[in-house]
Formats: C-alpha cells, sequence, structure tokens
C-alpha cells in the first residue's frame, strides 16, 4: 500500500469532521485549515503536502499526515491507531522527522514506528496545549505602553526572531519568514528607534508561537501585551486562541492561565536524527 495525496477538496472534507467534540481536535482542525490557506495562497508551495491511505476506513477516520518539510501533524479519530501508525511507516524517515506538537494520544504509535525504524530520537519533550474561546479573546483590551507601538510583524523581522528563538536550527528561518508571511502575527517596536522588542508568531497548526521578549525589555508586562493583542487579532478572525507551554516553563504557564486560557490536553513532540548524516535545506525552501 503507499500513500495517497490530498488536494484541497479532499482537505475541506476531512477539515470539517474535525468539528466533532470541540476543542479535543481543535489543533487537527486549524492544521488542516491553515494549509488550506497556504495552498490557496501558494499553489506552487514546496515541500508541503498532504497524504493518507486509500482506504475507506482511514478516510471516515479523517486519517492525515501533513508533511510540512522536516515536520509531520497529524490526525486520526477514534480510538484506535493503527491506521495511523501504517502510514507513518510509509513515510521516508531518512533526512530525520520532527513529529511537531502531537496531541498526547498519537505518542505511542510514532515511538513504535521509531521503535521498529530503528532510528535514533535527537529531542524528545512534552508541552500543555492551552485553548481560550474566541469569545473571551475579543474581550481582551489592548493597551500600548507610551513610547511603544503594535504591529504585525514584518518579513524582515525574522532574521531576528530566528537569531533570538531558543529553538532556531537549519530551516527555521525560513519558516519563521513563511508563518509571519501567511498567518497572523503581532510585534511590539519602540516609537523612536522601530526597533523590535518583543514578538509572537501563529504556527502552521494555529498554536502561537515564539512568543518572546528581548532581555533588556522584559519584566514590564510586554509578553503578557503581545499575547492579548494576537489573541485578539486571531479571534476577529473567528478562530479560537491555542498555545502549547512547557511543562516546565512556570512563567508562561501562570500568564496563560492569569489570561484564562484553559488547559486542554499536552502535547509532544518528537524529533529524530537524519539516518546518513545531516540534512541542508536549500536556501528559500
Amino acid at each position: 500500500m503507499k500513500l495517497q495525496t490530498l488536494e484541497v477538496q479532499d482537505l475541506r472534507q476531512l477539515q470539517a469532521l474535525y468539528r466533532r467534540e470541540w476543542p479535543k481536535y481543535c489543533q487537527e482542525f486549524y492544521s488542516l485549515k491553515n494549509m488550506i490557506s497556504f495552498l490557496k495562497f501558494d499553489p506552487e508551495i514546496k515541500h508541503l503536502k498532504a497524504y493518507t491511505l486509500p482506504d475507506k476506513t482511514a478516510q471516515e477516520l479523517g486519517l492525515y499526515l501533513i508533511v510540512d518539510r522536516y515536520q509531520v501533524l497529524m490526525g486520526c479519530l477514534g480510538e484506535s491507531f493503527d491506521l495511523l501508525k501504517q502510514a507513518l511507516h510509509l513515510l521516508d524517515w531518512s533526512n530525520g522527522i520532527q513529529c511537531t506538537t502531537m496531541p498526547k494520544r498519537y505518542l505511542e504509535p510514532v515511538l513504535q514506528v521509531v521503535v521498529e525504524k530503528q532510528l535514533e530520537i535527537e529531542l524528545q519533550f512534552c508541552s500543555i496545549l492551552h485553548q481560550l474561546p474566541a469569545k473571551q479573546a475579543l474581550q481582551f483590551d489592548i493597551d500600548c505602553p507610551k513610547g511603544f507601538y503594535l504591529k504585525s510583524l514584518a518579513e524582515r523581522d525574522a532574521r531576528i526572531i530566528d537569531q533570538e528563538w531558543p529553538y532556531s536550527q537549519e530551516g527555521s528561518l525560513y519558516f519563521i519568514q513563511r508563518q509571519i508571511r501567511m498567518c497572523q502575527s503581532m510585534g511590539l517596536y519602540e516609537d523612536d528607534t522601530h526597533n523590535l522588542v518583543a514578538w509572537c508568531i501563529r504556527t502552521q497548526d494555529g498554536l502561537l508561537g515564539a512568543l518572546q521578549v528581548r532581555v533588556s525589555h522584559k519584566r514590564r508586562g510586554f509578553g503578557n501585551l503581545i499575547v492579548r493583542a494576537l489573541a485578539r487579532r486571531i479571534a476577529e478572525a473567528g478562530d479560537d486562541v491555542i498555545a502549547e507551554v512547557s511543562v516546565t516553563n512556570t512563567a508562561s504557564l501562570h500568564l496563560f492561565n492569569k489570561l484564562g486560557f484553559q488547559k486542554i490536553d499536552y502535547c509532544n513532540w518528537v524529533i529524530t536524527l537524519p539516518v546518513n548524516g545531516s540534512f541542508t535545506w536549500p536556501k528559500g525552501e
């Protein structure tokens, strides 16, 4: 059996399945929504594909794998993940894969595939998935302090963000540039210098990502401000707001709890090493 490519019309049908039991499958719903948006924005976009199995049961379960360069996003309804495991086995893992922000229900089949393929895990960690309904985010007041202004990030900001990002790696600059170009984002800038001092992007699975404040501007409430501003922007588009926070990041856990976000799940990252040495992505891809 081979993986079957999903087209935009297929993705729309899958997305509708993930409205059930909200917000249990909200991450899968937004992953599909953003992929549809990306393909409409740039039909020739490179290294972004979605797959399923050519199987009636797989279609009923909404099974999908989104391969976004080195990242893999996945979804499968129901309680059995045998078909998900089968699909994962059919992927090419040779260049290393990041199974990104997986809801905990998918962790076991992924780890089984890693073991069966005798792959080496470079990094594995757990975080907490938070959700805030759009109607609550729309109530946020955005009180920008004197001497600063808020606006959407520009692609030229991506280099600064990538340099400051603890998870910067081969290919991450392109990822940040693309997310700024195609999704909502928010930056806080100084009035006089126009320097970027705090920022947050929205990732391809709908999460708030790369939230950061420059060291020189910490402890002034700017992280709180950026989250409120971007959350409201996302809610104005009709979406709930979701974010992942590391289980060890007590400051961010406190921030999201204070803003009214609810913990709805745990999610996991599993990053495997390339089989034949390091892999370099072509520039601009």
